[in-house]
Order: structure tokens, then sequence, then C-alpha cells
């Protein structure tokens, strides 16, 4: 019964790893498991990044924009500079919402294929209306 539990759990370990995609960037073209997926580029030194398709047309904007962190401590009011994306799909419905920056480039299509935003080169609406969900107007409502 063990050796059968054992057996189980490595082939339910090696099946999830199995569905992980491996992501590189080549420039601006973010290749998923070898086969070129999406385009995102970004301005230099920015935050800020435009989705494309491979042939390429624009799926979805991500803006950095500043916003001022207000804290009150025992010496006064202190205001911190931070930094959001906001984001609007071109999807029928133009979606919006916000999330945090990615500081590299990386990361920002890792995110991106996590949620399955993209795929086979369109945005798949239904996964942008649970991103927008799940994100929703945090940064803007709070800061």
């Amino acid at each position: 019964m063990k050796l059968f539990l054992m057996i189980l759990f490595l082939g339910i370990t090696g099946i999830s790893q199995a569905q992980k995609a491996k992501i590189t960037i080549d420039g601006d073209i973010v290749i998923v498991n070898g086969e070129p997926a999406f385009i995102l580029e970004s301005p230099i030194l920015s935050a800020s990044y435009n989705l494309y398709n491979m042939q390429h047309e624009l799926l979805a904007v991500f803006s950095e924009t500043p916003g001022t962190k207000r804290t009150q401590t025992s010496n006064g009011t202190q205001y911190q500079q931070i930094y959001y994306l906001s984001v609007t799909f071109r999807n029928e419905e133009q979606s919006k919402c916000e999330t945090g920056t990615f500081p590299v480039k990386k990361l920002m299509a890792m995110m991106i294929v996590k949620n399955g935003l993209v795929e086979n080169g369109q945005l798949n609406n239904d996964n942008v209306h649970r991103f927008c969900e799940e994100r929703g107007f945090y940064f803007s409502s709070h800061y």
C-alpha cells in the first residue's frame, strides 16, 4: 500500500511538473515551450508594456501609473511614491483593472501565461474577465 501511494504521489508530481510552461524571451518575443506565443514591448526604462499577438495586433496595454501612499507615523504624515499598472484589454468590453508592476519582462510574461490571458494568438475572454475580477482596482481605491 505504501508503495502504491508513493508511486501515485510521484506520478502526480511528474504530471504537475510537465504542465509548467517553459518561458523564454527573445527581444520582445515571448516563447512558450519552444513556440513564439506573443510580443511584449516596453519602452526603455519603463515598467509599461504593450501586449501584441504574433501578427502585431494590440491585445492589451499595461500602463505604469504613479500613486501616493500616505502613512501616519508618530512623526507625522509621510508620503511614499508607489507605481502600479493600469491594464486595458482590447476585448469587446475593453476590460480594465490594475495590477502590480513587474521589474523584469520575463516575470510579466510568466504572469500573462500563468493566467492564460493569451491563447492561440488571441485574448481568452473568460480568463481576462477572471483576471480583472481578481485584480480589481485596489491601487487607485487605496492610494
